[in-house]
């Protein structure tokens, strides 16, 4: 990776694609329990893991025929183009999310995306019953996938541009060098001044994105001179 280079961090529920797959899944074959669940962790009551693993044993259905009804759900209609356009561009990316990994792998490849870098939390059938696994996890840290340990971790000390929309997003929209963001995260940036771009949809991200990717190139013509906001107008601040 080059010193100049960024590593780009992408969301994956609500952010590549249009809805929370976690909630549709549990909407079509958890108990009712699920959303209290979900609303516990929503207001900090409980760690993503506890949800997480909470939520999954309510879940009746095989991972079989979960993966079937996942096949149902699809990213942004503009995604597969702006993942040509990152791969052609030889950009260090990664997927880095607060979901599972094995309906993020079925949703990616069933566009024909399959080597694109996916880290996040484990579902596997234990004793007939689904059990969610958390490999991505760091001490201290209530996610089950933690996004700062990683970006740290597998940016190797070049700047980290995060992409997301929601509560899983949060912590790392505080120490990335630089926020693409919508929905509740938007919300959050707003709400703590963080600076960030905004976006509604994948097209516009792409737009953003190829003009950020200038932005770096001329900072490197230019010794690093040019300012972040003279290239963009910053919301959240």
């Amino acid at each position: 990776m080059d010193e100049k280079d960024f590593f780009l961090v992408l969301d994956f529920d609500g952010t590549i694609t249009n809805q929370e797959v976690n909630d549709l899944v549990l909407g079509k074959f958890a108990r009712p329990e699920w959303v209290q669940i979900e609303e516990s962790w929503e207001k900090g009551q409980i760690s993503s893991q506890q949800c997480l693993t909470e939520e999954v044993k309510l879940v009746a259905a095989g991972l079989p025929e979960i993966l079937t009804y996942v096949d149902n759900i699809t990213v942004d209609a503009a995604f597969p183009a702006l993942a040509k356009w990152l791969q052609a561009n030889g950009q260090p990316l990664a997927i880095i999310s607060d979901g599972f990994q094995v309906f993020i792998e079925r949703i990616l490849a069933n566009v024909g995306i399959q080597d694109m870098p996916v880290y996040a939390n484990g579902l596997s059938t234990k004793d007939g019953r689904l059990a969610a696994s958390f490999p991505n996890a760091a001490p201290n840290c209530p996610a089950g996938t933690c996004k700062c340990a990683l970006a740290q971790m597998l940016s190797k000390g070049v700047p980290v541009v995060l992409v997301g929309d929601g509560r899983s997003d949060y912590c790392l929209a505080k120490k990335a060098d630089y926020v693409f963001a919508k929905g509740k995260l938007a919300k959050y940036c707003r709400e703590n001044k963080l600076p960030y771009i905004g976006f509604s949809n994948i097209s516009e991200l792409h737009v953003k994105l190829t003009a950020f990717r200038l932005f770096f190139g001329l900072q490197r013509n230019f010794r690093g001179s040019l300012m972040w906001n003279e290239i963009f107008e910053q919301e959240g601040c």
